[in-house]
Order: structure tokens, then C-alpha cells, then sequence
């Protein structure tokens, strides 16, 4: 057993919530060690869904097209009733004009975890695999912990925060002494299958079919395809086989398909839960350790790379000392609100289209043939379900951290995502917005408007110095002018206006940026010194 050592937060689970905490704290630079119980990663995918807001987030640490050019998008969703196609939706993303990852990627959680990796690699870090966190105490000043490896070696460390980014089962919640994690599970069991499949069918769409179940076919890459379906929870004579699949496929699919070289075959059951808080004194929770749910929409991996990425910011500015330790309530005030919304509206879609009760079951496929077709028949429905799946669509409008000042009532208010926008550098080199919004400090964007009355740069440059001067807020500053107003030095031009209009700054305005890349506070330019006033 080794000596205790203090580190300011260990993160307990390896996987893409713990990985997204760690590159957040990496580029905080904030010391952290992430442990994780297997001693190699697992080749299988559990979670399959890259949605475009996750996107945004992880390239702000690395080139995420590297990790988008190993998945597949699929163009649509045909839906079918006992083996009757009745709808198509196409995945038309074109209507989301603010952001350069406009749709959803079927990417391998292998893949995900790599690239991932890759970017711990380029600050210089990486999960320690195989230890286990075999106990946790906490206190009123951080956690004691023994952690053990896979050859028995035991060590005893001290932890002035530790993050469960440890599943379903998190050994960190067991830890805390009044969090409970309040839900039910689903009475059916699910089996899955990643195969090679052979269709007359289209291979570039998804494809949900039910009867008196429920079958998935979701196109990846290489030819392959996971089928994900639901059957009473009953016990078994004997293991999976595609025969299974393939007998059951050849019920609801629309057309014919025929399915061979499977690559991984297995059966699990889902449930629906939510913990009470997430934080309970030096303990934190994220990801499945926080919140579990049907995998309606591809949610539950990219819900939990974005708790740490708006956990990450937080640690680190009450570990430097800018903030108190009970700013991290606003961790909870800001992510739980995400979790509930997920797993009510997930949770009312998935046992609708999962039900077992007979009765409910003739209703339910006697109805979808007529309502499915009038609901993907207009563009503007179509758009708004994409739009919610992407992630775009989370907001903190309520949290007492962000704020808009009165009288603005742009499209864009404090708690909105920072939306994309192309912009031209004085020496013609082209960027978007987000480029310039790095992890590791809050961005004042200065607008210049667009229409009379617009700032000169003068007037930006002499709003930058005054803001600087009265903050201890680390901050980078970048100024924006109208397209056709030379953005001089250091300043950047707005290609064709479209940034101003999409936060609307016809006039002149400002947008604070926290490090998660979500607006703190956002006005016209003339109430500079009221967010002044708000920071303190």
C-alpha cells in the first residue's frame, strides 16, 4: 500500500463521459487523474449515436472530421407496421444553418473512445486502465480512496472532488450517503446484433418496423448493421442465435432482408432512472452514473459527454479559487433539468412504441398507419424533431448564471448554445465562430451591427479595454464587424452579416461565452457596463 497523495479530482470511469471531464480539466489545466475498472477497452459499440451538438463540443479539442470520417449518416427513417412500409422520413438537416455538423453520425463507441484518447494524448494525458476504485469516503474536504489494480497493487489517495463517471452502477453514487436513484426498469428484454446485411431495401436509411414487437435496423459502416429487438422478458432454453433475428425479420421488415456474419449478439435490459442530485458535497455524478434512459433519439452518450463538459469548467474555476465551492450547485441546477426532460419525453416515446399489453398493441398499429404519414409530411415538424435530436435545443435559460440584459430580445438569450458563424480574418483566412470559443476561458464576443449606427473598430477596441480593466473573469475578447467593414488587425469580418443576424445584432451588442461554449450574457453594446455590474 502506498502513501496518500492529494490530487484536485479524480475521475472514476474511463468511458466518454470520464474522457469528455478529462479533456475539459486538460484544458483548464487542472490536475486530475481518470481510472477505469477494465484493463483494455471494449471492441464492441454500445453507443452508436454522435448527435451534431456533441460534434461542435469535441472539436473544440481536436479535428473532430477525423472521428466523423469512421461513421455513417443515414439519409432517413422508413417506418413500418407488421411489415407494411406506411412512412419515410428524410434526415434533411439543411434547414439547421448554424453550425458546420448540421447532422447526427452513426460512429462506433470504439471509434468514439479512440479519438478521444487521442486528444488525452495531446495534453499530454490517459486513462489508467485496469484499477478499480474499491473504496470511497467522503468528507466535509474531499474523499479518501482506495484504489487497486488488476495485480492486487492497493494505494490510498486523497481527492479534493471525485467525478462517477462509472455507469449505471456507479461505485461513486454507493458512495454518498443520501442520493438515491429514483426509477423503474422496462419489463422487456432487448437483443442486439451487429451484422452484414443483404436487403432490397435502401442500406443508407434506418429502419423501424413494429408488430408485436419492436425491430431496429440502423445502417453503419462497411455493410454492417445493428438490429436492436424487443421480446418478452422470458427465460431462454438457449443462447441468441441469428436465427432468431433473421425469423423475426422476416416478419416486419418491408421488403426482404437476409442477415450473416454477425459480430457481436447479446441481450440486455433497459431502465429509466434519474438521481436525486448530482452532486452531493465532494461527490459528483455524470453520464449513466447520474441518468439512464431508452436509447430513443441516441441520447444517452451524448447527454453525458455534456454534463462533464459543463462539470469541467466549473471544477476548475472553484479549484483555482475564482468561484466558491457552491458554485458546483449550479451543476445540478443546469444539468439535472437535461436529464429529467430526456427521460420523461424518451421514456413516454419508448414504452408507446415498446407496450406489451395486447389491447394497447391492436390500437396502436391500428392508429400509426394514418398518423405517421400527416406527421412526416410537413417539412417544418420534420425539422423540429431533427432539431431536438441534434442537442441544439438545450438551454439554461433558468440557471442563476446566465443572464440577458433588459430589453434585448434577440434570438439568442443567455443559456442559448453559442450558434456557429463564418467569419474572414484581416489576412483572408477563413474560420467559424466556435474556432475562436476555446475550452479554456470565457470569450467576450464584441458586434459591431450591421445596420446605422454600426461601432467603428475604435469603438470595440475601447470596449475591450474597459471590460478588461473591470474583471477578474479570464477572458478572451474577439471583435466582429458587419461584412464589407474591414475587421483590421486582430478583428474578424462577418461573411455576409449571417452571424449578426443570428444573434441580432442589427446594432452594435455583445455575447459573454462560458467555457462550454453556452452565452453567460448577451446585450447591446451599450449595456457593456451592466455585465460588468453582473459579473461582480
Amino acid at each position: 500500500m502506498t502513501s496518500a497523495m492529494d490530487i484536485p479530482v479524480l475521475i472514476v470511469g474511463g468511458g466518454p463521459t470520464g474522457q469528455a471531464l478529462a479533456l475539459e480539466l486538460s484544458a483548464q489545466k487542472i490536475s486530475y487523474r481518470i481510472i477505469m475498472k477494465d484493463a483494455q477497452r471494449s471492441p464492441y459499440s454500445r453507443a452508436l449515436v454522435v448527435q451534431p451538438r456533441t460534434q461542435e463540443l469535441l472539436n473544440r479539442h481536436g479535428d473532430v472530421r477525423e472521428l466523423l470520417s469512421t461513421g455513417f449518416q443515414a439519409r432517413g427513417t422508413t417506418m413500418a407496421v407488421n411489415g407494411k412500409r406506411i412512412a419515410d422520413m428524410d434526415a434533411d438537416f439543411n434547414g439547421i444553418t448554424t453550425t458546420r455538423f448540421p447532422g447526427p453520425m452513426a460512429i462506433s463507441q470504439a471509434q468514439t473512445e479512440k479519438y478521444m484518447d487521442d486528444q488525452l494524448k495531446k495534453y499530454g494525458k490517459a486513462v489508467e486502465m485496469g484499477i478499480e476504485a474499491t473504496s470511497i469516503t467522503p468528507d466535509a474536504d474531499g474523499a479518501t480512496v482506495i484504489l487497486v489494480s488488476q495485480d492486487g497493487n492497493e494505494e490510498v489517495i486523497r481527492a479534493r472532488y471525485v467525478v462517477g463517471a462509472d455507469g449505471a452502477h456507479s461505485a461513486v453514487r454507493h458512495a454518498a450517503k443520501t442520493l438515491t436513484f429514483e426509477g423503474d426498469a422496462y419489463p422487456q428484454e432487448f437483443i442486439l446484433a451487429d451484422v452484414k446485411i443483404k436487403s432490397d431495401q435502401p442500406a443508407d436509411r434506418a429502419y423501424f418496423c413494429l408488430s408485436t414487437g419492436v425491430c431496429v435496423v440502423l445502417p453503419q459502416q462497411d455493410g454492417l448493421a445493428r438490429l436492436i429487438v424487443s421480446r418478452p422478458d422470458q427465460p431462454r432454453e438457449q443462447d441468441l442465435t441469428l436465427e432468431d433475428f433473421q425469423q423475426f425479420l422476416d416478419k416486419v421488415y418491408p421488403g426482404h432482408a437476409e442477415i450473416y456474419d454477425p459480430v457481436w449478439i447479446t441481450s440486455f435490459h433497459l431502465h429509466h432512472r434519474i438521481v436525486s442530485n448530482y452532486r452531493e458535497g465532494r461527490l459528483l455524478l455524470a453520464g449513466d452514473a447520474a441518468h439512464i434512459h431508452s436509447p430513443a433519439g441516441g441520447q444517452g452518450m451524448n447527454t453525458g459527454i455534456q454534463d462533464a463538459v459543463n462539470l469541467g469548467w466549473k471544477l476548475a474555476a472553484v479549484l483555482r479559487g475564482e468561484k466558491p465551492d457552491s458554485f458546483l450547485d449550479t451543476y445540478d441546477a443546469e444539468r439535472r433539468r437535461v436529464g429529467q426532460y430526456l427521460l420523461q419525453n424518451s421514456d413516454r416515446l419508448f414504452s408507446f412504441m415498446t407496450s406489451t399489453n395486447t389491447w394497447f398493441l391492436w390500437l396502436r398499429n391500428l392508429i400509426l398507419p394514418w398518423v405517421l404519414p400527416w406527421a412526416v409530411s410537413s417539412p417544418q415538424r420534420v425539422l423540429k424533431n431533427l432539431t431536438f435530436m441534434t442537442q441544439f435545443r438545450i438551454r439554461y435559460r433558468n440557471s442563476p448564471i446566465v443572464g440577458t440584459a433588459p430589453g434585448f430580445d434577440g434570438p439568442v438569450k443567455g443559456g442559448y448554445r453559442a450558434v456557429e458563424g463564418r467569419l474572414r480574418g484581416p489576412e483572408g483566412q477563413e474560420k467559424y465562430l466556435q474556432d475562436l470559443l476555446t475550452p479554456e476561458s470565457h470569450h467576450l464576443v464584441l458586434f459591431s451591427g450591421t445596420g446605422p449606427g454600426a461601432a467603428s473598430e475604435g469603438d470595440l477596441h475601447r470596449a475591450e479595454g474597459a471590460f478588461l480593466e473591470s474583471t477578474h473573469t479570464r477572458t478572451k475578447v474577439h471583435t466582429i464587424v458587419g461584412d464589407g467593414q474591414h475587421g483590421g488587425q486582430l478583428g474578424w469580418r462577418d461573411v455576409d452579416g449571417a452571424t449578426h443576424r443570428d444573434y441580432g445584432f442589427q446594432r452594435p451588442g455583445y455575447a459573454l461565452v462560458r467555457p462550454d461554449s453556452y452565452v453567460a450574457h448577451i446585450g447591446p453594446l451599450s449595456s457593456l457596463n451592466e455585465l460588468i455590474a453582473w459579473l461582480g
